[in-house]
């Protein structure tokens, strides 16, 4: 068992076997470690490591 135990709801990461608590903690794991795509802004040309981190940054940029 791991330092927080291990729960049946634990997912594990195929690429690289990191073990993550639920399938949204998964994605976004897997969107920032494994994703080489980055997320671009199309009026400043900032990249993102995930979707989320862009969605946040579109709110402020003009």
């Amino acid at each position: 068992m791991g330092l927080f135990g291990s729960s049946s709801n634990d997912l594990k990461c195929k690429k690289c076997g990191t073990v993550l608590p639920d399938s949204e903690r998964l994605k976004k794991h897997q969107e920032k470690a494994h994703n080489k795509k980055k997320e671009k802004c199309r009026v400043c040309g900032t990249e993102f490591d995930t979707q989320d981190e862009l969605r946040k940054h579109k709110k402020n940029c003009k």
